[in-house]
C-alpha cells in the first residue's frame, strides 16, 4: 500500500494564496511554499507540472474569492465591475487584486474569466439605458476602466482618498458616461 499523501494539492494551493495575499505572487514559488509547509519541495512538484500550472490554479482560486468578496460588499448579492464593491476589494486585498487585475495580459484574461458577470452587467447597462449590446459593452468597459484606475490607485497606495469621495467619483463618472443616453 503506497504513503498517504502528507500535502496534499489543497493544501499547497491554499498555502499558495496565503503567500499570494501577504507578500504577492512574486513571492509564490516552490521554495517558499514548501518552507510555509515545512516539507520538501517534491510534494509541490508531485502536485503541479510547475508553477504554470500552479499559477493557473491560483488563479481560478482568486477569482472566486473575488467574486465571494463582491457578493459579501454588494447590496444586491452581485458582482459589478465598476461599482464600489471593486473599489472595497482593492482597498482589502491588494495583493490579490493587483495579482487579477494588474499583471500584463490580464485584461484579457480576466475579461473572459468574468465574462459571465460582464455580460449580466451589460444586460443591465442595456435595459437601464433602452441601448444596444455593442454600445452597453462599451459603456462598461469606460466605466470599468474609470473604476480601475482609482482602485489601482488604492491598491497600490498611490493615494489615500476617503471612500465617501471614491463614492461621489464613481457616480459623477457614471453620470458623466451616461448623459448621452438620458431621454
Amino acid at each position: 500500500m503506497p504513503a498517504k499523501k502528507r500535502i496534499t494539492k489543497d493544501m499547497i494551493l491554499q498555502t499558495a494564496m496565503k503567500i499570494l495575499k501577504k507578500d504577492g505572487m512574486d513571492a509564490v514559488n516552490i521554495k517558499n511554499l514548501a518552507k510555509e509547509l515545512h516539507c520538501s519541495t517534491q510534494p509541490v512538484y508531485l502536485s503541479f507540472n510547475g508553477m504554470d500550472e500552479l499559477r493557473g490554479e491560483l488563479t481560478i482560486q482568486a477569482v472566486h474569492e473575488f467574486e465571494d468578496i463582491m457578493k459579501v460588499e454588494s447590496k444586491e448579492n452581485e458582482v459589478c465591475l465598476y461599482g464600489m464593491e471593486y473599489i472595497y476589494f482593492a482597498k482589502k486585498e491588494p495583493a490579490l487584486f493587483c495579482f487579477l487585475f494588474m499583471r500584463s495580459n490580464a485584461y484579457n484574461e480576466m475579461k473572459k474569466m468574468l465574462s459571465p458577470i460582464i455580460e449580466h452587467s451589460i444586460d443591465k447597462l442595456m435595459k437601464e439605458y433602452k441601448i444596444h449590446h455593442e454600445e452597453a459593452d462599451q459603456l462598461h468597459d469606460h466605466l470599468w476602466m474609470h473604476t480601475h484606475g482609482i482602485a489601482a490607485m488604492i491598491a497600490t497606495s498611490f493615494c489615500d482618498w476617503n471612500l465617501e469621495k471614491v463614492q461621489l467619483m464613481l457616480v459623477q463618472s457614471k453620470e458623466a458616461f451616461t448623459k448621452k443616453y438620458e431621454v
